[in-house]
């Protein structure tokens, strides 16, 4: 066990020792650590274990930083002051260490069972910190001897309180700390280093190896002497322990910089432990201290590097929990600071982006196209009259010049007879590369970092590990409070005498409609609404979404929701359209806007149909006055979701019952359709919103929004496509669709929900290659499209400008024309991170591709490479890709689902490549899961992931990060025989609740159905859990739903102040398009 533990360890100390060495900002990363952790600490109070490992964490954070600073330190014969800005300060290592005893002082009741705290990680943080304390080059000036005395007493003082506060035996190495704070508080220059290693130790500015002769093997066995002398056994000690440092520091130098010749370090370093182990039989210990322990102690130590050390097992030991406590806080270090190479002030980020300036020139003088990137650019200039200069990038893609990448050499490469220059055709014998070019973008590249990315990040949720606490339930919160503000903003356009549920904004009946105006080429039937443009014109942030959704419909196109027919129109209301916040009805006869307003002050509020629950034909309709009409809906939900779906013995009934099915009417939707050619023209595809709670019916020829957030689904807007649809997604303020055949060009389309004022975009590409994923930017800034030939297009949805193009295996070959097609698109709940996924139509490997914020350059997940045999039937591909960024120090993963014959579902650890497979337990009779999964999401909080497999079985699984998972069957849908596009799935957090959301649609019976599974996941740091009639607080969250028939309590209508409604907009049929 300790070969794969220390060569673990070995590993995130080599990641450490990058990332931390010779750094300048090593000040403000202790800061930001113990202000990081002083935020946590306000909401970890009460769990006992999320304290611990939350103390253990920066106390082995600390440790490494330490670490590597004890190895920066200067001897006494160079040159002080070039090393200082690579050095913690005096006075804030002094701090750190008061701050971390105070913690473990005050933290008795809680940290009171972490012995391995006490044992480990305080002692080693402690020693190595008051080392580079003794030993630190630069002590303030107003720090005199006297003073240092003082400073290490209050320290000595602080120790002895933890040894008060947490009575019993002590370890081995925390009785140490004791006994060298006791002698810094006497004379604080006590524990020097032996004159040969304090004036010849090297540093890490300079290369640790080969092995000094101060660390030789003969000179470290005279540390103590053999003769008797005791001498200063502490001093010893501590020189002992510097030397066992310095040897495993070399080792992981050596590592890092990635040296090829021979030191013979592994050998120089075998023997300077054994003189280590040797020196420590000859020294005199005090009477309570084990030399058993203190050889421990230096085992341990040497075995990250030499795994052949003798261990000894000391008593009550917790080896294997340390070393994986020890791995995972170094690589939650790692991770904060990979993104922080030099970004620390804010003209920083100047100086990033001026360096990122110099290495994209020299890639575009290498390929000014932008698009077929090299590894390493190189830059030549031939020998024509204007010497041009031009790149190797451009000459692999030339016929003017034959050349052959790595034929020479030498920089100067004479070129074939014939051979003209690429810019003004004149002929050329000759190019010499400017190796200057390559020798900068070498030295600046690794430079590079992300500032944009690391801004975002700064400001994301997921900063902190520790959630805010929920309210206690003792306390005078009533849970709909929310909604009484939001019927606060409400007031102007809604009565009393509503009968719509409190939390949602009353959106009247589609007939309510108003005059539009007649637009020339009406592509869409667009939507506005009464003084929603003067609303919208500064940023709201905080409209519910069925607040944010417009409505529309045509002259004919009319889909009222709950009826079949649409209602018929005189030709004086041709060109009306239909907004959700008209909340009046206007008459056939009024054209004048003074007779709408006057109509609208007098509507009665008074609900038209809304979507039903569904019902079985068998299920006689209920009598008015009692509640068999829920108990019905409720019944013939869960009998139907029997009947399509299969077993469904691992749901209890009152599960089923918290599940609410709504089945929504599309005959206006497939009516449209009969102008599509073809039996496809009328398939109903289904897709879901990352980020609101809106869901898209579509057909070829037209595309409903429903928002599904309130009560019961409400239809938000239509829109006629004009052409043939291929794919359509939508966010909370964009719907983007494209339209076009394979013999046609393509049209991508993207439209502003809130603002109906803002011209649609639009971008035309040829059909070939051909679009097959789609998806939209959860911050609402990019659409991306996936393409044939493994290409990915970004588009920009604020303005029409020059799309952005990726072909993901330039970097392989040149010619991407047999490349397979983006299976899927995905972005990460957080929007920093989009995935990408490819198979291979040869041996079904599956390749998964990342870009980070804000998107400049792919880069293959190799660890996530996932090979599924293919088979001729019921091979249907990737049907998921999704990523979940690291939360509370957790790794990122990446989900791989398939419907395939054998590729069961997997979760991924892109940075280490460890894999787990998704199953269910069948002995706990939750079914199956299979490997023919339709979609999977991860929840908002990354903690969990929903999948639905072919039987339409949901399963819900949790602790993702242990083995096994926890996974649960907690609802049922349709059954389905191959992936399909008419089934959506995902996370969706609605006024009232949060939910599993799944949406399908029935073509053939042009009927839509959305199913919202009650799902707890956000304001807790614990893993959330499905919510039924049996969950604690379950009955309490207020539900708000429509009265059943004939218990509607009747009031009188509301009426409307005109003064206070601003006149309404007209309403266009068609939007305005962005001028190109």
């Amino acid at each position: 066990m300790a070969g794969p533990a220390s060569s673990s360890m070995f590993t995130r100390l080599a990641n450490a020792y990058r990332l931390l060495s010779l750094r300048s900002d090593i000040d403000n990363i202790i800061l930001e650590l113990l202000g990081q952790f002083s935020l946590e600490k306000i909401y970890s109070e009460g769990d006992k274990d999320t304290y611990q490992n939350l103390v253990i964490t920066l106390l082995a954070q600390l440790n490494t930083i330490f670490n590597v600073q004890r190895l920066s330190l200067p001897s006494e014969n160079q040159q002080v002051g070039w090393y200082l800005g690579f050095l913690a300060s005096w006075e804030v290592t002094l701090r750190s260490v008061e701050f971390v005893l105070q913690v473990v002082v005050e933290g008795r009741e809680s940290l009171w069972e972490a012995r391995l705290l006490r044992d480990k990680y305080l002692p080693e943080l402690l020693l190595n910190a008051l080392r580079v304390l003794i030993l630190h080059p630069k002590i303030p000036s107003n720090q005199r001897a006297k003073d240092r005395r003082d400073r290490f007493a209050r320290v000595h003082r602080s120790l002895e309180r933890v040894f008060d506060s947490y009575p019993g035996p002590e370890s081995f190495l925390l009785l140490i700390c004791k006994e060298v704070t006791d002698s810094l508080r006497t004379e604080p220059n006590g524990l020097a280093l032996p004159p040969r290693m304090r004036s010849e130790l090297p540093n890490l500015a300079s290369e640790l190896y080969p092995l000094p002769e101060c660390l030789s093997s003969q000179y470290v066995a005279n540390i103590v002497p053999q003769d008797g002398f005791p001498g200063n056994w502490l001093a010893q000690f501590m020189a002992l322990r510097d030397v066992s440092h310095f040897v495993v520091g070399a080792s992981v130098q050596y590592a890092v910089n990635r040296e090829t010749r021979d030191m013979r370090l592994q050998s120089s370093s075998a023997r300077t432990r054994n003189a280590v182990l040797h020196a420590l039989e000859n020294i005199r210990l005090p009477p309570h201290l084990s030399k058993v322990d203190i050889v421990s102690e230096f085992s341990d130590t040497f075995r990250i590097i030499l795994p052949d050390t003798l261990s000894l097992t000391r008593r009550g030991s917790s080896e294997g929990l340390a070393d994986e406590n020890d791995i995972d806080a170094i690589d939650a270090l790692c991770s904060r600071l990979s993104d922080r190479q030099i970004i620390n002030r804010v003209s920083d980020r100047e100086m990033i982006h001026s360096l990122s300036e110099v290495t994209k020139t020299i890639e575009l003088l290498d390929d000014p196209s932008g698009k077929l990137r090299t590894i390493r650019p190189k830059v030549f200039t031939v020998n024509c009259e204007a010497c041009h200069i031009v790149g190797e990038s451009q000459l692999k893609d030339s016929d003017r010049i034959m050349y052959t990448p790595g034929s020479r050499d030498t920089a100067e490469v004479l070129l074939p007879p014939e051979s003209r220059c690429l810019v003004c055709g004149e002929d050329i014998t000759m190019m010499r590369e400017l190796t200057f070019a390559k020798d900068a973008w070498e030295l600046l590249k690794p430079l590079e970092s992300n500032a944009d990315t690391i801004n975002v990040e700064r400001h994301l949720p997921t900063q902190f590990q520790m959630a805010s606490p929920k309210v206690e339930t003792g306390m005078p919160f009533h849970p709909g409070y929310g909604s009484i503000l939001r019927k606060g903003r409400q007031r102007s356009c809604e009565g009393e005498g509503s009968s719509h549920p409190p939390s949602h904004i009353n959106i009247p009946d589609s007939r309510f409609a108003e005059r539009s105006r007649a637009m020339p080429a009406p592509y869409f039937i667009s939507p506005s609404s009464p003084g929603l443009g003067r609303r919208m014109e500064t940023q709201r942030t905080d409209l519910t979404p069925s607040e944010e959704l417009t409505s529309s419909d045509g002259a004919n196109y009319f889909d009222t929701p709950g009826t079949s027919d649409p209602p018929q129109k005189s030709q004086s209301n041709v060109g009306e359209a239909v907004s959700p916040f008209s909340l009046g009805f206007v008459p056939q006869g009024s054209n004048s806007s003074q007779s709408r307003l006057q109509s609208i002050s007098n509507v009665s509020f008074d609900p038209d149909p809304l979507p039903r629950s569904r019902t079985l034909p068998s299920v006689p309709p209920p009598e008015k006055g009692k509640s068999r009409s829920w108990r019905s809906k409720l019944t013939s939900s869960k009998k139907e979701s029997s009947k399509t779906s299969g077993d469904s013995s691992s749901l209890s009934s009152t599960t089923l019952e918290s599940q609410k099915l709504e089945e929504i009417s599309l005959k206006n939707l497939v009516s449209s359709s009969k102008i599509s050619r073809g039996k496809s023209g009328k398939n109903i595809n289904v897709a879901i919103s990352q980020n609101s709670s809106y869901v898209l019916f579509w057909t070829q020829a037209s595309i409903n929004i429903w928002d599904v957030g309130a009560s019961s689904p409400i239809l938000g807007r239509a829109v006629l496509t004009e052409s043939n649809c291929v794919l359509a997604a939508v966010t909370k303020v964009h719907l983007a669709y494209i339209i076009g055949t394979r013999d046609q060009k393509l049209t991508l389309r993207i439209v502003n929900l809130i603002q109906p004022s803002v011209p649609m975009i639009e971008y035309r590409m040829p059909s070939s290659p051909w679009c097959h994923s789609i998806c939209i930017d959860p911050k609402e800034n990019h659409v991306v499209v996936g393409f044939d030939n493994s290409t990915v297009r970004f588009f920009n949805t604020a303005k029409s400008e020059e799309l952005r193009e990726e072909r993901l295996h330039i970097r392989n070959h040149r010619d991407c024309r047999q490349c397979p097609p983006i299976d899927t698109l995905s972005f990460s709940s957080d929007g920093l991170v989009l995935i990408a996924s490819t198979r291979s139509p040869k041996n079904g490997m599956i390749q998964i591709y990342a870009w980070r914020f804000p998107f400049e350059e792919s880069q293959e997940l190799a660890t996530c490479r996932y090979q599924v045999p293919l088979h001729e039937s019921e091979d249907n591909g990737v049907s998921s890709a999704i990523f979940r960024s690291g939360v509370g120090g957790e790794e990122n993963l990446v989900c791989i689902s398939t419907w395939t014959q054998s590729g069961v579902p997997v979760l991924v650890q892109p940075q280490g490549g460890h894999r787990s497979e998704i199953r269910a337990d069948s002995s706990t009779h939750q079914g199956k899961l299979g490997s023919r999964i339709q979609c999977a999401a991860f929840s908002p909080t990354g903690r969990e992931l929903a999948i639905v497999n072919d039987k339409g079985h949901l399963y819900h699984i949790s602790n993702l990060n242990a083995s096994p998972m926890e996974v649960k069957r907690i609802a049922t849908s349709k059954e389905l025989t191959t992936r399909s596009d008419a089934f959506a799935m995902t996370f969706m957090k609605l006024p009232d609740e949060e939910a599993i959301v799944m949406a399908w649609a029935d073509s053939s019976k042009a009927v839509g159905y959305v199913k919202k599974v009650p799902i707890r996941y956000s304001d807790t740091p614990n893993t959330p859990v499905p919510m039924t009639p049996l969950t604690p607080g379950f009955l309490q969250s207020p539900r708000y739903e429509l009265p059943s028939e004939g218990r509607e309590i009747p009031k009188p209508p509301a009426e409307l102040d005109v003064k206070g409604f601003p006149a309404p907009l007209n309403i266009v049929k068609g939007y305005p398009r962005e001028k190109s």
